[in-house]
């Protein structure tokens, strides 16, 4: 996948420039913004900070927080038990509201920002939703009541390292971010997310968490802070 090895590249930079002497610069800002595509929207809002390091100025380790939402109409959400091959939970609507910390590594080229970050550790809240269990396999299983039928279902409330598990919520992004004036930017970027819900029972194979993906292009203005 090419989301898990960005975030072991990821990794891997901040274990590196964590052994580095000193910083020389610390800088942060804000980010407002909203992705969409084909009925789907993912607004948010981040806050950044971003440390360089003496040597390599041009080089940025970042973390920050971010609040995002998730909205869509029809959706399927599938399993990641190989055992459940086959099952679905059919959605007419899904809304999510989440908060998360995120890590990330950037670029800076005088104006111009290039970076990606990914979650890291967060929570997802949202309106309990009836899921409709598609169930094809026969003979029944330990779950046969819920066949083809509505089952009660929530964004999965904790979530941890979601571009790794398929069983969390969360959100990563490439971005170029280039500042018109000293404050203001603008923030183009392409984001990959994850949404997982848990069913308030547990269906066949002991399984309660189905997931979708998603990936849309992303607009956001920016703003620094204490620079």
């Amino acid at each position: 996948m090419k989301i898990l090895r960005l975030s072991v590249v990821l990794f891997l930079l901040s274990t590196a420039i964590s052994n580095a002497q000193y910083t020389s610069r610390v800088t942060s800002g804000i980010d407002l913004g909203t992705g969409y595509y084909d009925k789907e929207w993912a607004p948010s809002a981040m806050y950044h900070q971003e440390l360089s390091v003496k040597a390599f100025p041009w080089f940025n380790l970042g973390w920050g927080v971010r609040t995002a939402a998730y909205y869509t109409g029809d959706k399927t959400l599938v399993p990641d038990n190989l055992q459940s091959k086959g099952d679905s939970l059919k959605f007419g609507r899904l809304s999510s509201n989440s908060l998360s910390v995120l890590f990330g590594i950037s670029l800076k080229f005088g104006k111009l920002d290039i970076g990606a970050n990914t979650d890291i550790m967060g929570i997802a809240i949202g309106v309990k939703r009836n899921g409709y269990y598609v169930k094809n396999a026969f003979p029944t299983g330990e779950s046969s009541d819920y066949y083809n039928s509505n089952v009660p279902s929530s964004p999965n409330f904790f979530n941890v390292v979601p571009l790794a598990f398929e069983k969390n919520s969360g959100q990563s992004e490439v971005f170029v971010r280039y500042w018109i004036t000293e404050r203001v930017g603008v923030k183009l970027g392409y984001v990959h997310g994850r949404q997982t819900y848990k069913t308030d029972v547990k269906l066949d194979n002991n399984q309660n968490m189905f997931s979708t993906t998603y990936d849309m292009p992303y607009v956001a203005v920016s703003f620094p802070l204490y620079n």
